[in-house]
């Protein structure tokens, strides 16, 4: 082997020594500043590190950096277990994060294991701050449901350097393996939208609050992703924009009128909500423009089930039964992700994944389109006589 083909085995020494030394704790450096310091390419700098991630010593990670991982011997210290696991989610303000916490709660009292609740709020301080608190409980292993997708809390990376067992519930992490409970969002959106369309419906748009690209979650990036493609697949009418994205910053009333202006002049018949909160604009909206559910506008909402409080107060009391609506099994996913804790817990190099099976639940929110009806008409979105 030539001076140049043994040119990265020195690099990757190198790192390894300063590995054993401890000398990068959190995060090595860049893969210019390596090239700096050892002066060679980035060609020598990136098969030298490629190298140290085959001997399982650094992990890489898209848009993060490279970072040292704990041996068996410097990880956390062995301690006897106590039993409990954490779950952590933003809250549990609806239906969808309840049933979680059902779930979660019924499996683990099945295993004889406790549950300790942890709320995160909206934001990633607090997020990281309940994490280490959890560590420092002396949990067994967590359960979270993150606050974001693309931009997740580094904890949560710390948590799988360090091989601490962990699943996420309703999430999975870009350029990270790890464990994950999610339910199958694509052909559950794809129903919908065949269920409107066999209903005479070809003009629909999806609600959802938040940023345009990249989204929130990755959940929440399939469901407009599918409906988009089925709706193009299925050569629907347009009505301008397939999804209309609402700020979730703007207050309650500019969210309403958002919805409202997006109503006025588009000609939709039917309307899904990406969460219960979207459907909720969707009823306040159309009461507002006076649309009657679902005679003037069909809709089909995401994790809703019975009576819901803030849909009555919408407007939309009157239903003859509940919300067509969209069901992710949100207790199914719950208890799949104790059993895959359980399995990291007995062994914390494996990273399992669920998949759970949601269904769609037609009900009275959902009618045949028409024209007409009673003498009243439905003209570019709005109802007139």
């Amino acid at each position: 082997m030539d001076r140049r083909g043994r040119l990265y085995l020195r690099v990757s020494e190198a790192i390894r020594r300063d590995l054993a030394e401890g000398r990068y704790a959190d995060r090595l450096p860049t893969e210019a500043e390596l090239r700096d310091r050892f002066q060679v390419s980035l060609t020598t700098v990136k098969k030298a590190l490629s190298l140290l991630v085959a001997e399982g010593r650094i992990e890489r990670i898209s848009g993060k950096g490279t970072f040292p991982i704990k041996s068996a011997s410097t990880r956390c210290p062995e301690r006897s277990a106590t039993g409990v696991a954490g779950f952590l989610i933003s809250g549990l303000p609806d239906e969808f994060s309840r049933r979680l916490l059902r779930g979660v709660a019924d499996e683990l009292a099945l295993h004889d294991r406790f549950l300790l609740l942890g709320t995160t709020g909206s934001g990633p301080e607090r997020e990281a701050e309940v994490i280490r608190k959890f560590r420092d409980q002396g949990v067994d292993g967590l359960i979270i449901c993150p606050l974001e997708g693309e931009l997740y809390n580094e904890e949560i990376l710390r948590l799988k350097l360090d091989r601490f067992p962990f699943v996420l519930i309703d999430r999975w992490l870009t350029g990270i393996d790890t464990p994950y409970v999610v339910c199958d969002n694509r052909p559950l959106v794809r129903a919908a939208v065949e269920h409107l369309v066999g209903l005479g419906h070809r003009r629909l748009a999806m609600v959802s609050m938040g940023q345009p690209r990249p989204w929130s979650t990755q959940s929440l990036a399939e469901r407009i992703d599918e409906f988009q493609l089925v709706t193009s697949q299925l050569s629907l009418e347009s009505c301008g924009e397939a999804v209309w994205v609402v700020d979730e910053h703007d207050p309650l009333d500019g969210k309403i009128r958002t919805v409202m202006n997006r109503m006025r002049g588009s000609g939709v018949t039917a309307l899904i909500g990406s969460t219960t909160s979207d459907t909720q604009l969707i009823c306040q909206a159309a009461g507002g423009l006076g649309l009657r559910i679902p005679q003037d506008l069909s809709v089909v909402s995401y994790d809703y089930a019975g009576t819901d409080p803030s849909l009555v107060a919408a407007g939309v009391g009157g239903l003859a039964g509940p919300l067509t609506w969209i069901d992710q099994q949100e207790e199914t996913m719950g208890r799949r992700a104790v059993e895959l804790l359980l399995e990291v817990i007995a062994d914390p190099q494996r990273t399992p994944k669920a998949l759970v099976t949601g269904i769609l639940h037609p009900g009275a929110s959902t009618v045949p389109a028409a024209a007409k009806e009673n003498g009243d008409s439905v003209v570019a979105g709005v109802r007139s006589r």
